[in-house]
């Protein structure tokens, strides 16, 4: 450290990530094609430049600091910023960047789609984890794109961005097997009078929005304890919470072994509203490329029928 500042290592920063995102240094180090002992290395020497723990370890818990916390979403800022770097050195200008809010839902997904239809497209995507995160990128102009619900944001819309709806995502309920309503689908009228588990995203405000005007529709409470990190620490944090479920996609994939399942809901089906957002005075033909060919797949899955489906009201009303 040199009169405040700090060299960081990028292949410590990544394994950081990596290791907050799986919450499991083992799973982690897999993903990153790596031995636990080097990971376990690389994080230790990050904590030591910036002089302090970002994890705290009991036994096979692994948990972020506060420390941690406030330094995941800047890290992972920092990796996007530097793997755009690298893409803009290597191919003399950069690939489309894609904000696709996580790696198990929908919007990657979609990507993939558009990717199989027109193989000539370069994306490269960012998980910022919220779209109050990804509009800010998007006015800074570090992505092109981003997805996410456009409603419950806390603050005005931009009137620079534009957005599209892409994309009705069925919902069902995350809980254990032991809860007493773990069967095969449940009514959303099913719930009322059950507690609804809300785990905040400080960059996703949206997300906690749409489970309170569920549970305002359909008569459950909310309890909005904890944080929502990735699915791996979902699944723990609901083992404290048995009495409790979550709303999630109705496809996500469950860890083998955590002792949950996915219930889905039907009359109605809850129906999560995916858009994809750029700046009006955006002109890159690549882009304009890449959203008429987004625009044009998974219409099924755009449309709302009042008699099967629900939404919220606000998202009934498309936003200007």
């Amino acid at each position: 450290m040199r009169d405040g500042q700090v060299d960081l290592d990028l292949a410590q920063v990544r394994a950081f990530v990596a290791a907050a995102d799986a919450l499991n240094f083992s799973r982690a180090a897999a993903h990153l094609h790596l031995t636990q002992q080097a990971l376990s290395k690389r994080v230790q020497r990050l904590e030591h430049a910036l002089g302090g723990p970002l994890f705290s370890r009991s036994g096979r818990s692994v948990e972020l600091t506060d420390a941690g916390r406030r330094f995941l979403p800047e890290a992972r800022r920092l990796l996007v910023f530097a793997d755009s770097a690298a893409a803009t050195a290597r191919n003399g200008n950069a690939r489309l960047r894609v904000d696709v809010w996580g790696q198990l839902l929908a919007p990657l997904r979609l990507v993939g789609r558009v990717l199989d239809a027109d193989d000539g497209l370069e994306v490269e995507p960012s998980m910022r984890r919220g779209l109050a995160a990804a509009t800010a990128a998007l006015l800074r102009s570090e992505v092109d794109a981003a997805f996410g619900r456009v409603h419950d944001l806390g603050t005005p819309w931009p009137r620079s961005l534009r957005h599209a709806l892409v994309h009705l995502d069925a919902q069902g309920v995350l809980l254990r097997d032991e809860h007493p309503l773990a069967g095969t689908s449940l009514r959303p009228a099913d719930l009322e009078g059950t507690t609804l588990w809300a785990p905040t995203t400080r960059d996703a405000p949206e997300f906690s929005g749409y489970i309170r005007r569920f549970a305002e529709s359909f008569g459950a409470r909310v309890d909005a304890t904890g944080t929502n990190l990735g699915i791996d620490q979902v699944v723990r944090q609901l083992g404290e919470r048995a009495h409790m479920m979550t709303l999630v996609p109705a496809d996500i994939p469950v860890p083998a072994g955590s002792g949950c399942r996915v219930v889905r809901l039907v009359d109605p089906v809850p129906r999560y509203p995916w858009s994809v957002v750029w700046r009006r005075d955006d002109a890159d033909p690549v882009l304009a490329r890449f959203l008429r060919c987004l625009l044009a797949i998974d219409r099924a899955n755009r449309r709302f029928d009042a008699r099967r489906d629900w939404l919220p009201e606000i998202d009934r009303t498309p936003r200007s």
